[in-house]
């Protein structure tokens, strides 16, 4: 027993230690295998975190998030996110780690919320590609800014669609700002996608030395390397009213009509036939849709509308715009009023209240002052004689001579002194009345919007199903519905901007217009026009469907178009007046000088009832002094 006891006991310290051998074999082992993992993991962190924090800081993002279809299950893939985790934090970057599952429900909270982000996507297998490919059909690829790390122990085909990208898998976009890491290649790539079933790749830059340090190949904007269109069609929507953009002979032409054709040429792009609408377009509330051309972009029927629209907050809502092509302010645009067509008070608009009372003082004491110096109670009659005095004194301030200069010195005095004020209050009032006619071309019958709201003879027109109509109809100030009160009836309103101008020359309507309007047309209107500012300032831009791709591209080429000079020289040829020096000037009709005419009469009428006057009293004092006339009474 005692033997086999220790038989048994030696068998099973055999067994123990065979145990323990196998057990430190395996322990050895999985150290050795955890130890690769970590050196690879260390490997690809000091590989990656590099580029990662370099495009970080080449793109001023807000903040990383880090993504991968394993949802960390993988160890590795653990180690190596802790890694770049890590040292992201210690440099003081946001940084978050999510898993498909949760990336795009993520994504779509952060969009629209901060500024770009940068997405980091980790690719192992090819499923996780055609993974994420699923994940991106509803996503906006134009907002975040893309890495796409194709780590170093992927699976043979991952790195293969990789270096050679087939399709658009990834549902990229032309303004898709995105970075690729190659299985560990030297070279950083850039991928994007002009054409729905093509992605295009470019070197972007490289490891260097001790792949540490990226040398970058391209210093300049995303749209400095990416101007090719590359020949496909860019569908056109315009106005048939603008004044910016019109066809003849199947070619373009105004300010935008150039602006298309030298953007057709640099960008290559092809232009369809141009599909054309009567209005730029309203909110529809009865159908809850937008009209014109604004809702051909919202219905993705054109790519860009070729006109100038007003830049509004319920336009924003559903189109977005190009750069500014006209800013400044609104304008209320009237008629001139004749030289001749002066108001009923112009004339006394010379001199002011003050002086009026002055003048009017002196004509009114003067003469019972003269009367009182040559009354004699024997010799002289009061009244006729008072009424002498005022037809001199009125005769002086008139520019006429006495028929007798008195030889009194007092009296003497005294008419030099009216003479002379005579002679200075006539010149006073002939230059000023003379600056006041001179300036008269540019007179207009207000000056304010009040003043406008206050005279009432005149009536608002503003383009017809334009968001001018809305803001008026809307608005709760005061004075815009008093304006509002003043509006034609819709079905009057002009439906183009040349309609608008023609009633303003031919109508008492008064224009509310954008001003680069008036510049578009300045030698298409018929008549001189005056404006009223009204304080506001709008901007005027193309437009395209909303979150279009091409913003970014058409707004970096209209900008070089500014640098090199063509914008200003387009400006120069349509918005310059070159043919106002032959303005034929209508003829003034009866009503421009009735105020002149009024005059005219008025001092023909006084002059007769004055005459008559003098004619009886110079009877009555006749009959009265004759002796023989005396003496038969």
């Amino acid at each position: 027993m005692i033997n086999n006891i220790g038989k048994d006991d030696n068998f099973l310290s055999c067994k123990n230690g065979i145990n323990f051998s196998v057990s430190l074999i395996l322990l050895k082992t999985i150290f050795s295998a955890v130890s690769v993992v970590l050196v690879t993991a260390n490997e690809e962190t000091d590989y990656h975190t590099p580029l990662i924090k370099d495009i970080y800081d080449k793109r001023g993002s807000c903040g990383i998030i880090l993504a991968s279809a394993e949802n960390y299950q993988s160890f590795e893939t653990l180690t190596i996110w802790h890694g770049i985790f890590s040292t992201l934090s210690n440099e003081g970057i946001p940084t978050v780690m999510i898993s498909f599952v949760q990336f795009e429900e993520r994504f779509k909270f952060y969009a629209g919320r901060t500024v770009r982000p940068l997405v980091v996507i980790i690719f192992v297998t090819i499923e996780d590609v055609q993974s994420f490919s699923t994940i991106t059909r509803d996503l906006d690829m134009s907002y975040a800014v893309w890495l796409l790390l194709f780590m170093g122990d992927a699976s043979p085909d991952v790195c293969a669609f990789c270096q050679n990208p087939r399709g658009n898998l990834l549902n990229l976009k032309y303004d898709s700002e995105v970075f690729v890491s190659c299985c560990q290649s030297k070279f950083i790539e850039e991928w994007w996608s002009a054409l729905t079933e093509h992605t295009n790749s470019l070197e972007l830059g490289r490891w260097t030395g001790d792949q540490r340090r990226i040398e970058w190949f391209f210093s300049d904007s995303l749209y400095s390397r990416r101007h090719s269109m590359e020949g496909q069609e860019f569908r056109i929507a315009a106005v048939k009213t603008s004044v910016y953009f019109w066809e003849w002979n199947n070619k373009y032409y105004g300010f935008l009509g150039e602006i298309l054709r030298e953007l057709s040429d640099s960008l290559n792009f092809t232009i369809p036939p141009v599909t054309w609408d009567h209005t730029y377009g309203a909110w529809n509330p009865e159908t809850s849709s937008w009209t014109g051309v604004i809702g051909k972009l919202e219905q993705n029927e054109a790519d860009l509308a070729v006109s100038e629209f007003r830049i509004t907050e319920e336009r924003l809502n559903v189109v977005d715009y190009t750069v500014p092509i006209g800013v400044g302010g609104t304008r209320l645009y009237l008629r001139k009023l004749d030289a001749a067509r002066l108001q009923w008070n112009a004339y006394f608009k010379a001199f002011a209240v003050d002086v009026w009372m002055a003048i009017i003082g002196l004509i009114l004491t003067i003469p019972i002052v003269l009367t009182l110096m040559r009354y004699r109670k024997k010799r002289c009659y009061l009244l006729p004689l008072a009424l002498e005095h005022y037809l001199c004194i009125w005769g002086i301030y008139c520019q006429q001579g006495l028929s007798v200069f008195p030889k009194e010195t007092s009296l003497r005095i005294v008419y030099l002194s009216i003479f002379v004020s005579a002679l200075v209050s006539s010149g006073a009032y002939s230059a000023s009345l003379i600056s006041f006619l001179a300036v008269s071309s540019s007179y207009s019958p207000f000056n304010t919007i009040e003043e406008f709201v206050a005279d009432g003879s005149y009536q608002l027109i503003v383009l017809k199903d334009s968001p001018d109509y809305h803001m008026y109809k809307t608005s709760n100030q005061t004075l815009m519905k008093k304006m509002m009160s003043l509006m034609k009836p819709t079905d009057l309103l002009p439906r183009s901007y040349q309609e608008g101008f023609n009633q303003v020359c031919t109508k008492r309507v008064v224009f509310y217009t954008h001003e680069a309007i008036r510049r578009a047309m300045v030698n298409l209107i018929p008549c001189e026009i005056t404006a009223i500012n009204t304080g506001k300032t709008e901007t005027l831009g193309m437009a395209l469907p909303r979150g279009s791709e091409w913003r970014g591209l058409i707004n970096y080429q209209i900008r070089r178009f500014g640098d090199n000079g063509m914008l200003q020289r387009l400006g120069y040829k349509y918005f310059t007046e070159y043919n106002r020096n032959d303005l034929r000037h209508p003829s003034v009709h009866l009503q421009g000088i009735i105020p002149i005419v009024a005059v005219l009469g008025a001092g023909l009428l006084i002059a007769s009832v004055i005459f008559i006057i003098e004619r009886l009293s110079y009877s009555s004092k006749k009959t009265s002094l004759n002796p023989r006339r005396r003496k038969s009474f």
